[in-house]
């Protein structure tokens, strides 16, 4: 199956070249990225990625690429520095791949703000844009096919790299340290707490639309004790808030469509308990969390509309029925009954307004036992 590798990149490939605080100068006197490019290819050109060569001779990114597995039906996207001596050495590792693994798709891409010699500039820019880097590329090739590789350049990615990866169900191979060995961190069943975020919406999105805000506004928005927990999310630079690497990667998770979490009223929880969970072959809480899951379903088990936002559900040939609405990505269970016991007619007798009844039906808890509650 092809791939796409998403490869963070440094200045390893140009090692022999001069010592990396000279290499922007070199570059520079060679008259340019490209010509400089050729000139570091040319230095291992004929070094086939194999044997001792790998970990000796060729740069760090070729050696993690060839461990892992990279083919020539694969495409790599080389996430490189905005300098001119990360880009040339980029553009080399490209050259190199092209050359050993014919048909390989490999493309450079430099990242704003991805640098060594400013800290405030790298946390600010560079870890944000190197996070929607990766982001765009599981968005445009899928999670299944992306590999996630951040052995070149920046030891400080790692983390950010890997966390992406968790919440994204992404693949993260890189090489340890000096050895030949890959670390693979596969995809873990990690999910974040939708909620509090939610709340702030409609603020992260202009913070990620407008580049900044104020920090007037944002204290004046964000209650005080929010603030704690939103802190990861934002940098506070002077009089400005900007987003955060890890603001933006959990913005991106809370823009992504999920699967609904069923919440039932306290009314709901005693329909159930009390009355069908006494039926055989009844299963009030496994039903909701296969309608809640699957969109398919939850539309096939729709039985009928009453407008302002509530439906009924209907499981099949069983006489247990769900009136639910959607809120954002909760799944709200107002009744549960039985239609042998309330009648044909019970979506015309069992009536209630979502705005003006709530209180009464309140509060709605999420549903987080097993499926066998009952």
């Amino acid at each position: 199956m092809a791939h796409t590798i998403v490869c963070s990149v440094g200045t390893s490939a140009a090692k022999d070249i001069c010592l990396p605080p000279r290499l922007a100068e070199w570059v520079t006197q060679q008259g340019g990225i490209e010509v400089a490019a050729k000139a570091i290819f040319a230095k291992f050109a004929e070094v086939r990625p194999e044997g001792e060569s790998l970990q000796k001779t060729l740069s760090a990114e070729i050696h993690s690429l060839a461990r892992i597995g990279v083919s020539n039906t694969d495409r790599v996207i080389l996430l490189a520095s905005e300098t001119v001596d990360g880009q040339a050495c980029a553009e080399a590792v490209a050259k190199y791949l092209e050359r050993y693994y014919e048909g390989v798709l490999a493309t450079v891409q430099s990242v704003k703000g991805l640098q060594v010699k400013d800290g405030l500039l790298f946390r600010r820019e560079g870890v944000v844009n190197f996070v929607r880097s990766c982001l765009q590329a599981i968005h445009d090739y899928g999670a299944e096919n992306v590999i996630l590789n951040p052995t070149g350049g920046f030891k400080a990615l790692v983390p950010y790299t890997v966390l992406v990866g968790m919440l994204k169900q992404v693949p993260c191979r890189y090489i340890f340290e000096q050895s030949e060995q890959v670390l693979e961190l596969p995809p873990l069943p990690v999910a974040i707490d939708r909620a509090p975020f939610e709340t702030y919406r409609s603020l992260l999105d202009r913070i990620d639309r407008e580049t900044a805000i104020p920090r007037a506004e944002w204290d004046q928005t964000v209650q005080f004790a929010h603030r704690a927990m939103l802190e990861p999310m934002v940098e506070q630079n002077g009089h400005e808030v900007t987003m955060s690497g890890v603001g933006l990667l959990f913005l991106d998770e809370i823009r992504t469509p999920t699967a609904l979490v069923p919440f039932l009223s306290r009314t709901a929880w005693s329909d159930c308990l009390d009355n069908l969970c006494k039926l055989t072959q009844c299963e009030p809480f496994r039903f909701l969390r296969r309608v809640a899951s699957d969109s398919n379903l939850f539309q096939q088990a729709e039985h009928i509309n009453v407008g302002n936002g509530l439906r009924w559900l209907k499981p099949g040939r069983t006489t247990d029925r769900y009136l639910v609405s959607i809120e954002g990505w909760r799944m709200l269970v107002w009744r549960a009954i039985r239609e042998d016991e309330a009648g044909p007619k019970y979506a015309a007798q069992i009536t209630l307004n979502p705005e003006n009844d709530r209180r009464r039906y309140e509060p709605f808890t999420r549903m987080e036992f097993s499926d066998d509650a009952c």
